[in-house]
């Protein structure tokens, strides 16, 4: 059927998280993802550029009938030297939490980056 996918396992770890209800996934997706790394390089309480983070997994919540609500959240797993005290979020839409381990299918689409860079093909989940 021409559909291509990975089967992606990760450990538990601490993610940073935002959410986000009440707004399209197109209308959101970029702000949050931006947050998120923007928190990753250094915009945090310490000052920390933690340096590249992976994987950033993107939730969108289904309603009772199965189309995609308005409610989506985004995590970006806390890289490895950070797991044990990540540095504190000077945004206060930002949290840690911690995640259990997780299977993900990755679905392998060509799409266009939330950063406005144009990417050919990548993963997405």
């Amino acid at each position: 059927n021409g559909v291509r996918f990975e089967v992606r396992r990760y450990d538990a770890a601490k993610y940073a998280a935002i959410s986000s209800e009440g707004r399209t996934y197109d209308q959101v997706i970029g702000e949050l993802v931006r947050k998120l790394l923007t928190y990753i390089g250094g915009n945090n309480e310490q000052g920390e550029a933690m340096g590249i983070a992976f994987p950033i997994i993107i939730t969108v919540y289904p309603r009772n009938d199965g189309i995609f609500s308005r409610r989506l959240v985004v995590g970006i797993q806390i890289p490895i030297a950070y797991q044990q005290d990540p540095p504190a979020p000077t945004d206060s839409a930002i949290r840690i939490e911690e995640r259990p381990g997780m299977t993900v299918y990755a679905l392998y689409v060509p799409v266009k980056s939330v950063l406005n860079l144009i990417c050919t093909e990548h993963y997405i989940w």
